[in-house]
């Protein structure tokens, strides 16, 4: 469940790409260099903004850059709206007990001022300001909030926004609606895109509703064999440290096996074509889940060809393959065990 949920400002949930786009155009000129339209700005701004500005004035340092950008910005900020529902999103959160917090490049001076401006202040537990390299700054938010990564979802609307996600070992989610373009957004892999505000308080709310309420959830994963015969597992917080098989929640609407492939490429970054039914467990309150939860687990068994090196999210704590034999001997969850048992049995796995 989502506990904590940080925020950049700029893009995602100020509409002020107008105002930056000028003060970038402003810093440009103030250094002798041509504008850039709004096009080439959505295809190649990032940060550190040096790296967006090289391009066009060489060398000059970030701190002379960030001097002329926030003095262009600071003069018209106010003068930028918020996008559509973002009241609403900060209301939604405080009401399910969700944690706000924000991770931006502007100034905390500048942000306090606009909060205030806003009538937002009080919403927010941590302020990270001036992150001119995001990457440092969301972990120490993150680090200091209480929370776990894998409670925490940061949202931003930059490539380096999902890098600075991943790297934290959170939650990543693209605003589609800011600055960068969609394509350079899902080109970081994030966890989640939204495409407007309105989706990220879906969320929030599906979340709460899958917490709070009585309701069984069906999930579905299974176990990727290698043509080592080695089978692949993932270690998790919210299963309390155990090992288990990579997987997790059916979305409305979405057909069995599309989740399935879904889930393993989100949580292992491996696609999978074909897929063998294997079984469907019942898994009500197990004192291994770090909450009480009542899940069906739906279960399948795919062979992958070679041995993959899979790569883990930010529910995975390790991840890896393992031979029936290491498996056996391993801290695993009580489903996974016993999946991995009637699988030997069927013959997907040599018997440990």
């Amino acid at each position: 469940m989502i506990r904590h949920l940080i925020l950049d400002w700029a893009g995602t949930l100020a509409d002020d790409r107008a105002l930056t786009l000028a003060a970038t155009n402003d810093t440009l000129a103030h250094f002798g260099a041509a504008a850039v339209d709004e096009a080439t700005y959505r295809r190649e701004f990032t940060l550190p903004v040096e790296r967006f500005y090289r391009r066009f004035i060489g060398d000059v340092p970030r701190a002379q850059i960030d001097a002329v950008f926030f003095d262009r910005f600071a003069a018209r900020m106010k003068e930028a709206p918020l996008f559509d529902h973002v009241p609403a999103l900060l209301h939604v959160c405080r009401l399910r007990g969700v944690a706000l917090s924000l991770c931006s490049s502007v100034p905390t001076a500048l942000l306090e001022q606009l909060l205030t401006h806003l009538h937002l202040d009080g919403f927010f537990r941590h302020i990270g300001g001036g992150a001119a390299d995001k990457v440092p700054v969301l972990q120490r938010i993150v680090g200091a909030s209480g929370f776990r990564p894998d409670q925490t979802l940061y949202v931003g609307d930059t490539p380096h926004d999902i890098e600075a996600a991943h790297a934290a070992g959170v939650i990543a989610g693209a605003a589609l609606y800011g600055y960068a373009t969609e394509d350079r957004l899902r080109a970081g892999r994030p966890d989640h895109a939204f495409a407007d505000v309105r989706a990220i308080i879906d969320l929030i709310d599906r979340e709460h509703l899958l917490a709070s309420e009585r309701r069984v959830i069906a999930t579905v994963g299974g176990l990727l064999v290698a043509d080592t015969g080695e089978l692949l597992l993932v270690r998790t917080a919210k299963w309390s440290g155990r090992w288990g098989l990579p997987g997790g929640k059916i979305d409305y609407g979405e057909p069995l096996l599309d989740a399935y492939r879904r889930e393993l490429r989100e949580e292992t970054g491996l696609a999978v074509e074909h897929a063998d039914w294997l079984c469907i467990q019942d898994c009500i309150e197990s004192p291994e889940f770090l909450e009480p939860r009542h899940f069906l687990l739906i279960n399948y068994v795919s062979r992958v060809p070679g041995r993959p090196a899979p790569r883990k999210n930010y529910e995975s704590v390790e991840i890896g393959w393992f031979t029936p034999a290491a498996a056996a001997v391993m801290d695993l969850n009580q489903p996974t065990r016993a999946a991995i048992e009637l699988a030997t049995r069927r013959g997907y796995l040599n018997a440990p």
